[in-house]
């Protein structure tokens, strides 16, 4: 218990370090409501939604956030309307969390990989470490009813202004290269790996002795297509739907990071809802979450052997993959030493309870 206080106490004081949105009170969302309002209690203002994310339709993502605009529509009795944007339709991911911070900003709600928003705050970054997590499942568990998430997400509230509703699976992440087939660590030896903007995943790949290049998502397949890039790390069904299969010749299942993709949602609009509205919205995120988690897993097959008729696929085994996990080790050494304020070792003897 007292490594578990301290380890909570530590993430509440980096977080008034690591973030850099703006801290506005939440207020009125009036730009983002239409319809008109009665007298009296019965409130049947329409509340419009706009939804941003990076995936491509086809995407479990993508698939499940619309699914969960149903759901809002059909728990609220056609009071939420929620506009689904995939395919980094509304622009680079980081402009449209801006908007999320703004008391009347364009866009309300969206998804992205958790080391995506390092900019805004770091309080994410050690679940960004290599090879931290033993599978989904655990990673499951832990995100959904660790105390030390409970208070990450509070912190985080209070450092930007927008509000975590649950976690999509993104995957493990794997990689990608046009090159030549990855099966040991020497192999990643001088490649150019876009990696998102995250000193975690460039240490990793720095230990890997690759030449990692951060790069907004938006911009990756037109890298890859023109050879700025020689290679990525994303999972299986981004990879696929993304069509990077069309622009590279090689996958190693590599799992250095079982990655989530974190919902968020403007605090400003959130408590411009009704209170029954505030619970429809956390209601049908619960139930995109556990949907979209198991497309993911009903998906993997199909799109594995998809991938083999067009690239050579790489399965590692157990001891290939602690390889690389023994060559990523001295990035927890770097961690350690750039953030102080975490203990690490409390996260991770706490991530070994789940």
């Amino acid at each position: 218990m007292k490594r578990f206080a301290a380890l909570v106490l530590a993430m509440a004081m980096v977080a008034s370090l690591a973030a850099c949105g703006n801290g506005n009170s939440a207020g009125s969302a009036g730009s983002a409501a239409s319809g008109s309002q009665s007298s009296g209690g019965d409130d049947q203002t329409v509340y419009k939604i706009t939804y941003a994310n990076t995936v491509a339709d086809s995407n479990p993502q993508a698939i499940n956030a619309k699914y969960m605009a149903e759901r809002m529509a059909e728990l609220s009795g056609g009071r939420i309307e929620m506009t689904v944007f995939n395919n980094n339709k509304l622009g680079a991911f980081s402009d449209c969390f801006q908007q999320m911070q703004q008391p009347n900003g364009t866009v309300q709600m969206g998804d992205v990989s958790s080391a995506s928003i390092t900019q805004f705050s770091e309080l994410y970054t050690p679940f960004a470490l290599p090879f931290l997590f033993s599978s989904k499942e655990q990673s499951f568990e832990y995100f959904d009813n660790s105390e030390t998430i409970k208070a990450i997400e509070e912190q985080f509230l209070a450092d930007t202004n927008v509000r975590v509703l649950g976690y999509f699976y993104n995957d493990a992440r794997a990689l990608t290269n046009s090159k030549h087939a990855v099966v040991t660590p020497a192999d990643c030896a001088g490649l150019k790996l876009r990696v998102m903007t995250s000193d975690v995943y460039l240490k990793t790949f720095e230990a890997l002795d690759a030449a990692p290049v951060s790069m907004q998502f938006s911009e990756l397949f037109s890298a890859l297509q023109q050879g700025a890039v020689d290679g990525q790390d994303n999972g299986l069904i981004l990879s696929m739907d993304s069509k990077f299969n069309e622009v590279q010749g090689y996958y190693t299942d590599l799992g250095h990071v079982q990655d989530t993709s974190v919902i968020f949602i403007s605090e400003s609009f959130y408590q411009s809802l009704p209170e029954d509205l505030q619970q429809v919205v956390v209601q049908a995120a619960q139930e995109a979450v556990e949907k979209e988690r198991q497309d993911y897993a009903d998906k993997l097959d199909q799109y594995l052997e998809e991938m083999s008729k067009t690239m050579e696929v790489t399965i590692l085994t157990d001891e290939q993959r602690a390889a690389f996990k023994e060559a990523c080790s001295s990035v927890y050494d770097w961690y350690r030493s750039e953030y102080p304020e975490y203990d690490l070792d409390a996260i991770m003897a706490d991530i070994e309870n789940y």
